[in-house]
């Protein structure tokens, strides 16, 4: 894959304070996105995905990962199978999650991926997931980078999912410097996606047209 140059667009930080229509505001979002979606060109769709997924592969934190977590999208998401396909052909270990409801929350349990026939499982939200049968567990503590999904995301770095909270769970337990991106397209991002406390925010989301980042992950030209 070939280089492809992050630009430099600092995500800004502040406070948010709830409020109690913050649940239909992010229904309401997220219907606007799954039409906007759904009228994606195919061509385009395809198109921008091989881009996002060149520019995911010439990061460092991708480069230098023995384990890279990744995701199997759904059909309107931007399809990262040649990221993955990508990581294997680097040597690079693969983890992919099973989405588990638990008493403590909703939980992402990571399992490696060496081949497509062992994401077999039809998981929440109709994903495809491993097969914990064939597949080993991978402990957090073996993920160097993270790359994570979602409908749509702002300037400050938060992103909407799609209504589990499996991501914000991962996401507030995982360790605060692993490389964490968001893979998404241009098209899905919003001035401001409404938020409440246990949301998390990602420092980098990777589009076609360019790489959101906040101060702390800048790269020189």
């Amino acid at each position: 894959m070939q280089p492809y140059l992050a630009a430099k667009n600092p995500i800004m930080k502040r406070d948010f304070s709830p409020n109690p229509q913050t649940q239909t505001a992010k229904e309401e979002l997220r219907r606007s996105m799954r039409e906007r979606l759904r009228g994606m060109n195919p061509a385009l769709h395809a198109e921008a995905s091989l881009t996002i997924c060149q520019m995911a592969a010439h990061q460092a934190a991708f480069k230098e990962a023995r384990c890279v977590a990744l995701f199997v999208p759904l059909p309107s998401e931007p399809d990262v199978r040649l990221l993955i396909e990508e990581a294997w052909a680097e040597g690079k270990r693969v983890a992919l999650p099973l989405m588990i409801k638990q008493k403590s929350g909703p939980q992402l349990d990571w399992h490696e991926v060496a081949n497509w026939d062992e994401v077999v499982l039809p998981g929440p939200f109709g994903l495809r997931e491993p097969d914990p049968l064939r597949c080993s567990r991978v402990p957090l503590k073996e993920i160097d980078c993270v790359f994570v999904p979602g409908l749509a995301f702002d300037h400050d770095g938060f992103r909407l999912g799609r209504g589990g909270g499996y991501y914000d769970y991962f996401l507030s337990q995982a360790p605060a410097n692993l490389p964490r991106f968001g893979i998404m397209f241009d098209c899905q991002r919003v001035p401001i996606v409404p938020r409440e406390p246990h949301d998390q925010s990602l420092k980098t989301f990777i589009t076609e047209n360019k790489i959101w980042l906040d101060e702390s992950q800048q790269s020189s030209s």
